[in-house]
């Protein structure tokens, strides 16, 4: 960004064009998302869920994003998630057993190393 002298949203701009498939740089930026999204869905344990990045409408717009049938599982799973962690925080819910809670990878590197 700082040397070609793009802020985020001109940098969002080009990641978002389906007609920019040559630039190194915004290759980059896609393929980083690509690899948070996978991390992300492997810390969740829902690696069946196939992301399908690619240009697809959202909210009338393409992006480079995962699929819109991606992006319902998701939504709709991290829903659950949020009420079955708000069912235990009142004590409405079952106690998590140790393979339905979140938890770092044994290989990961813990967030205060990575700064």
């Amino acid at each position: 960004m700082f040397r070609r002298q793009l802020g985020i949203t001109a940098l969002y701009n080009l990641v978002n064009d389906p007609t920019v498939a040559s630039d190194p740089d915004v290759n980059q930026v896609r393929k980083l998302h690509r690899d948070i999204d996978v991390s992300m869905m492997q810390a969740y344990g829902w690696t069946d869920i196939a992301l399908e990045h690619g240009f697809h409408v959202y909210r009338q717009m393409e992006r480079f994003t995962v699929s819109p049938d991606a992006r319902v599982e998701i939504l709709d799973r991290l829903l659950e998630e949020n009420h079955r962690r708000s069912a235990l925080e009142t004590g409405v819910g079952e106690k998590p057993t140790p393979s339905s809670e979140l938890a770092l990878d044994p290989g990961s590197t813990p967030e205060g190393a990575m700064f």
